[in-house]
């Protein structure tokens, strides 16, 4: 039997509004306007590349609903979501640090969280093999109480804990491999043996304080965090190194019943989210 993919997107994933910026910083009089680094037109290309292929027609169309805030208060504070809800209807506002969005954002954090929960649940009740959801806003720095790193909402750990609530999986794993490290997704597992989180990313990189190899998670958690950080610059063979070495033997003994992966568009040493030399490595950016 041909195995069934499944497939997630909706148009108003690309009508999320980050504004105009100098790459992320907000223009003024020394900054000239131009486009936020994290806007539509990376996913709007991806999508249409999978119809111009033929791809999209071969798989199954995952429809989403939009998440509510109880949904979201499976990871986030309340006070957050009033927030960001408050900040959305006046107009828009900014997450936290260098994460604007316009009005309407919550609705569509809402969708995007919706989309992600979506997947995950078409492979865990058997109507799919495996999914794919190309969403936005994205959603692996967002933390508690906080956006960061043009995250609203935590997509991946809210579709995680509205699942285990649904589906009662014992265990699950996240393999990330952005850039940046996946600090809100670590958080919210960083005690829980339920999850099995692994992040690939540049050392030091974003957010600069985080994702050490020391970090290997808290109390009834200990030794289910796992970082991998990488020196600027690793090319091919450092990745499938990576994965031969420690990503597959780590899952090889968790044994998850799914596997998650929060795949940035930014591990590659021309992107400009990442740094090719140690000089520039500290942090450039989200």
């Amino acid at each position: 039997m041909a195995t069934r993919t499944g497939w997630n997107f909706h148009e108003l994933y690309l009508w999320h509004d980050t504004g105009n910026a100098a790459t992320w910083y907000p223009p003024g009089l020394a900054i000239e306007p131009g486009e936020h680094a994290e806007n539509p037109a990376t996913k709007r290309r991806f999508k249409n590349l999978m119809e111009v292929s033929g791809l999209a027609d071969r798989l199954v169309r995952i429809d989403a609903a939009p998440l509510d805030a109880d949904d979201l208060a499976l990871f986030h504070t309340r006070d957050y979501i009033a927030r960001i809800k408050a900040q959305s209807d006046a107009g828009g506002g900014d997450a936290s640090y260098l994460t604007p969005f316009g009005k309407g954002g919550y609705e569509i954090a809402c969708l995007s969280a919706g989309g992600t929960y979506a997947i995950m649940d078409a492979v865990l009740s058997g109507t799919v093999d495996n999914a794919y959801a190309l969403v936005r806003p994205p959603g692996h720095h967002a933390e508690r109480d906080r956006g960061l790193g043009f995250c609203l909402f935590g997509n991946v750990p809210i579709a995680i804990l509205k699942a285990r609530r649904k589906h009662g999986f014992l265990r699950i794993a996240t393999v990330d491999w952005d850039v940046h490290h996946g600090n809100g997704t670590e958080q919210a597992f960083y005690e829980d043996p339920g999850v099995l989180t692994i992040s690939i990313h540049q050392d030091r990189l974003f957010p600069g304080n985080r994702g050490a190899r020391e970090d290997r998670g808290a109390n009834a958690g200990l030794g289910f965090n796992l970082n991998v950080p990488l020196s600027p610059g690793c090319g091919h063979g450092a990745y499938v190194a990576v994965f031969e070495q420690i990503v597959l033997p780590a899952l090889e003994r968790y044994q998850p019943e799914a596997i998650v992966v929060p795949s940035g568009f930014d591990a590659a040493a021309i992107d400009p989210h990442a740094a090719v030399c140690c000089c520039t490595a500290r942090h450039i950016g989200p």
